[in-house]
């Protein structure tokens, strides 16, 4: 075996590989940042990474307990975004707050059995549909002037006309849609043709088009889309007390199908469309999925549709 001539040699090579080699490696290596969330009362939340490569995404998602509503999240006390779930990228280790405030709602009256919510507007509004026993359940559908559901929904059978839709035989203000030019003039639903009032009595009845009116008016309530146990829709908050409803998104029965069901909000007024009586005045909302905007207007749809009920009593 040969000797070692020069062993200081050596111990500069592993210096140098040591001092440059390691050096190099560290710049290459990837930083992993930690994300974390700090909860206070009223919720938890998920987090879908909790370390990951920097320039990764994730996603914070708050679950409000029962009487709370998510608010924001903050970091260092401003708030980042108000976005539920929340996706970013990251850049670094970051600590948010997310916050969660009490809902100031009251336990709702009741009327003949069911529960209603007093948002301070002239009417009060209940606090599910009907056919339904809790705020995100979607309930019955019903065509417009039908007392009850059915598996089909279509002018062929729709109570009020001929199989057509210029054949009505009630609630008709122009000849050319009544059957052999049959006019009422009736402008408003029947209370025995209102599926609120025949399904749970008391004092309950569909809103009419100016009431549904009043709860879109911005100087009178808040509506957020939102998520409640899963089931998107829209919950509307009183600007006059506080106090809110959700309304599902239950979309509608076309024929024999469920439609947008999870995207819209259809709800019946007790109003007729005049101009073209063959269609009745109804609340649609959505969220639009390209500009991010809340969607609610007063719109109008064939009476032959299959459209959820929001009732209101005095």
């Amino acid at each position: 075996m040969k000797s070692l001539k020069h062993p200081v040699n050596l111990l500069v090579v592993f210096a140098f590989l040591f001092l440059f080699g390691f050096t190099t490696s560290c710049k290459d290596k990837e930083e992993i940042c930690v994300v974390s969330v700090l909860a206070g009362e009223g919720g938890r939340v998920l987090i879908s990474d909790s370390e990951v490569i920097s320039g990764w995404e994730v996603t914070l998602t708050a679950i409000p307990e029962e009487g709370y509503t998510f608010v924001n999240w903050t970091l260092n006390e401003k708030v980042v975004s108000t976005d539920n779930p929340y996706t970013f990228v990251v850049t670094r280790s970051t600590q948010f707050r997310v916050n969660f405030r009490k809902e100031s709602s009251s336990k709702p009256g009741t009327n003949n059995g069911h529960e209603y919510v007093d948002l301070g507007l002239s009417v009060k509004w209940a606090a599910c549909n009907i056919g339904a026993t809790i705020p995100e359940e979607y309930g019955d559908y019903f065509a417009w002037g039908e007392i009850s559901t059915k598996r089909y929904y279509d002018w062929d059978n729709y109570k009020y006309c001929n199989g057509t839709n210029n054949s009505l035989t009630k609630y008709c203000s122009k000849t050319n849609f009544g059957e052999f030019a049959f006019v009422d003039n009736k402008t408003t639903l029947d209370l025995s043709d209102d599926a609120a009032r025949v399904n749970w009595g008391g004092s309950w009845r569909m809103p009419t088009a100016e009431e549904q009116e009043e709860l879109m008016n911005e100087e009178n309530c808040t509506w957020t889309w939102t998520s409640k146990n899963g089931v998107n829709g829209f919950k509307i908050t009183s600007k006059k007390n506080g106090k809110f409803i959700f309304l599902p998104a239950a979309g509608h029965h076309y024929l024999g199908n469920l439609g947008n069901a999870g995207y819209f909000c259809e709800y019946w007024s007790s109003s007729l469309y005049l101009d073209e009586p063959q269609f009745s005045y109804f609340i649609r909302g959505d969220q639009d999925n390209y500009s991010k905007l809340e969607v609610y207007f007063l719109y109008t749809s064939p009476r032959y549709v299959g459209q959820s009920v929001r009732a209101v009593c005095e």
